[in-house]
């Protein structure tokens, strides 16, 4: 797999990340709320050595420079983004313009070793998330933290069945803004349903119905922690989902570890991704990495599609679709009610007004990225 973000947005000259941030105060909320749930209080970047890899247009990047951060480097790939960082700081003439580095985290060095890294919305739109991570891990000073997000296939399906949806209505060949503008207007009772979304609709098409970056297979939570553990500890997440009940003095010697038991947890409730208005019980890890191999193998044939478009594939896809829909009506009905009427928007003929009209469909969307802050090991 060759596809990634950077490579498309670059192609295009677009940054399709933009969002409303008006509300600068509701803004703030946001993000101090995201740093609470990582077990970061803001007042922990005054005078830290920040770095931000990905930063896209600079949107999140200028809550965390108001932080006071002594120091704020962002990494940046797109020439696109860097010149909306810009534009960006410079409408907020109150808050320091950080260092801005025109480069990809791959090609990135840095004498010394930040207090605290920050990457967001990267690793689920590259080919080799493994070594991002690597590089990441490196530029985090002993005792630092690094932050990075998740998206796999079980919190991304909705938007999998969306994007099949989309891409049997559009010409691939046709330019970026001619499919956004078709796709819109099948997904636009969708977003409504989201009350928190601040992005702006036209980038969301096209950063996750459209490029081919946000079809190749993803990383989950629990392999970014695998990645990192021998230099890493797990430390907290968003969604909170991690329970530890262990008596404090009990963790030492072999016992004082962290890392296993977040990703136990994270399959014990693995099914809770897919569908974000409900909370339901742990399940049997078993049966959750079930569900994700069928997640994944929906996905796996959707790619396939894209490059193919070959005959045949609806009928394949379908019986995927049968049994995911079967295994999830084991946890949720309502879950397994918005699956079974897109399977039969998959089963019938590409219909852009019965996507837009189809309530309990339209109402699915899963937890998207989850967020995992790690402590560097001393």
């Amino acid at each position: 797999m060759t596809a990634s973000h950077l490579a498309f947005y670059t192609a295009h000259g677009i940054s399709p990340v933009r969002q409303d941030i008006s509300d600068w105060e509701r803004h703030q909320q946001r993000r101090s709320a995201l740093y609470r749930q990582l077990g970061i209080l803001p007042s922990y970047l005054k005078g830290r050595s920040v770095l931000e890899v990905g930063p896209g247009s600079g949107h999140n990047a200028l809550y965390t420079a108001s932080l006071d951060p002594a120091r704020f480097v962002l990494v940046e790939g797109n020439t696109t983004g860097i010149g909306h960082i810009r534009a960006l700081f410079a409408d907020h003439p109150r808050i320091a313009v950080p260092e801005i580095v025109g480069s990809r985290i791959e090609d990135f060095r840095t004498a010394e070793p930040f207090d605290f890294v920050f990457c967001e919305g990267l690793l689920s739109g590259v080919p080799n998330p493994d070594a991002v991570l690597t590089r990441l891990a490196d530029c985090t000073a002993v005792g630092g933290l690094l932050v990075v997000t998740c998206v796999d296939h079980l919190s991304h399906f909705p938007e999998t069945l969306r994007r099949l949806l989309a891409q049997r209505i559009v010409d691939p060949a046709d330019p970026v803004e001619v499919q956004a503008a078709a796709i819109l207007p099948m997904v636009e009772p969708h977003l409504a349903t989201l009350g928190g979304m601040n992005r702006r609709r036209d980038d969301w098409v096209i950063d996750n119905l459209i490029h081919p970056g946000s079809i190749i297979p993803l990383i989950n939570l629990p392999e970014a922690i695998s990645v990192l553990a021998s230099r890493f500890d797990f430390m907290a997440s968003a969604p909170h989902f991690v329970t530890d009940w262990r008596w404090y003095k009990s963790i030492t010697g072999a016992d004082h570890e962290f890392n296993l038991p977040a990703i136990e947890q994270y399959w014990l409730n693995a099914h809770n991704l897919l569908d974000h208005r409900f909370t339901l019980p742990p399940r049997p890890v078993e049966a959750n990495q079930r569900l994700y191999d069928l997640c994944t193998r929906a996905r796996a044939l959707v790619e396939s599609y894209e490059t193919t478009r070959r005959d045949g594939f609806i009928a394949e896809f379908a019986e995927v679709l049968d049994d995911i829909v079967a295994d999830v009506r084991e946890f949720s009905h309502p879950t397994a009610d918005a699956l079974t009427e897109a399977v039969g928007l998959v089963r019938a003929a590409p219909d852009i007004g019965a996507t837009a009209a189809a309530a309990r469909f339209g109402a699915l969307f899963g937890r998207g990225q989850q967020y995992l802050s790690l402590s560097r090991r001393r």
